[in-house]
């Protein structure tokens, strides 16, 4: 059958995470939509990156700022990717849509610590069938040209598939509750529990803390210098051999949690109250920075603990050993273990200095509070742009 219409579909993405999941989803999109929605229609997909998607905390301002950038391109559906919580009350929602103005919200953070493309894309899917099916009932001018020939049975089967996508998974459906509600239609997850620790780990995943391990190398050299200069004295050699795992668990745990705290206080990563932001936004931004800053930190302690495996492998032969141990017997692999464990600790412990000589912008940018001024800045540089356009 030939392709009787073309339907515009635009992806409005915050920056950094969701614009490079946006960008992998276009290629795929235009060949699922005919598939599971409309094989009758052609889809063309675009996408466009906006900062204040990624900037503002209230549902109305994205959806209309989304429904002016849709009026903007001529497309005929808009769905923002934002790595933003959505509140709905005391719940976290998934995604939310007004119906009336086809355009929807996916926040990345709630898909939890692996925001799989794979659910991203059926969570989209999920959406356009809403905004899609909605406008069928409807009948606008444009969906009857996209309906018209389609039996009745193939429009209420995309309907029933509607009520079935989360069916396996803790995630509610909601109308709306009011008529001033310019939201229509919510998914919302129901534990509050599993929401705030899905949303926390995923913005967690979306700060990437493994990439901003690199940009800590002044904290690793100076932890692994020390811990090579601690190493040249006997004292932390007879420790290691009488320190039981418990007291070398506590330590370790010690030296992470004391090297997060410096970091997080020392530079004022720390988000205070204020009249700008509400406390659960704050709140949400404080435990993923801590979350984000101690992935780095047990990268860097998971680190040092190798090169000092090596170093120690290497350089410490079994006479050595014993004689700035004092041990009667040839020193076991449980031996040399405990070392490199005590070392990789003291020097944790000492590199929170280096913390100091990193640049501020380099550290604070791995939080969501200051990723969130800049974006201010930016929003607020494009609304200056237009004022002085529409003037001169």
């Amino acid at each position: 059958m030939r392709k009787i219409n073309t339907i515009k579909l635009g992806l409005i993405s915050a920056p950094d995470l969701p614009a490079e999941i946006a960008s992998d989803l276009i290629k795929e999109l235009p060949e699922l939509l005919s598939e599971k929605i409309d094989k009758d229609v052609s889809w063309k997909v675009e996408m466009t990156i906006d900062s204040l998607v990624g900037v503002a905390e209230n549902t109305k301002e994205v959806l209309e700022k989304a429904d002016n950038i849709k009026e903007e391109n001529e497309w005929d559906y808009a769905i923002c990717l934002t790595d933003l919580p959505i509140f709905f009350g005391k719940y976290l929602v998934v995604a939310n849509a007004s119906l009336k103005d086809r355009v929807a919200q996916i926040s990345v953070p709630t898909f939890g610590l692996m925001p799989m493309r794979r659910r991203i894309r059926k969570t989209l899917m999920q959406m356009m069938q809403e905004l899609y099916v909605e406008e069928s009932q409807t009948e606008s001018p444009q969906a009857k040209l996209a309906v018209k020939e389609q039996p009745s049975k193939s429009k209420n089967k995309n309907k029933n598939k509607l009520t079935h996508q989360f069916s396996l998974s803790q995630i509610g459906r909601m109308k709306a509750t009011s008529k001033d509600d310019v939201v229509d239609l919510r998914y919302f997850i129901k534990s509050r529990f599993t929401g705030y620790l899905r949303v926390l780990l995923g913005m967690t995943f979306a700060n990437r803390p493994w990439k901003a391990l690199f940009s800590f190398n002044k904290m690793i050299t100076l932890s692994f210098a020390t811990g090579s200069y601690i190493s040249i004295f006997p004292t932390p050699w007879q420790l290691s051999i009488v320190y039981t795992p418990v007291r070398l668990i506590i330590l370790t745990i010690i030296a992470i949690m004391g090297m997060v705290m410096w970091v997080i206080f020392s530079q004022n990563l720390w988000e205070k109250p204020s009249d700008r932001g509400k406390k659960r936004w704050r709140d949400l931004y404080n435990w993923t920075t801590f979350s984000t800053l101690s992935s780095i930190v047990i990268i860097n302690y998971i680190v040092l603990f190798m090169m000092f495996s090596i170093a120690i492998s290497i350089f410490v032969p079994p006479e050595l050993f014993q004689a700035w141990t004092g041990l009667d017997e040839e020193p076991t692999f449980k031996y040399y273990l405990n070392l490199v464990w005590l070392v990789t600790s003291l020097g944790t412990l000492a590199g929170a200095i280096g913390a100091g000589l990193e640049k501020e912008d380099k550290i604070r940018n791995i939080t969501y509070s200051f990723r969130q001024q800049q974006r201010y800045y930016e929003v607020g540089q494009e609304y200056d742009n237009k004022e002085e356009a529409e003037q001169s």
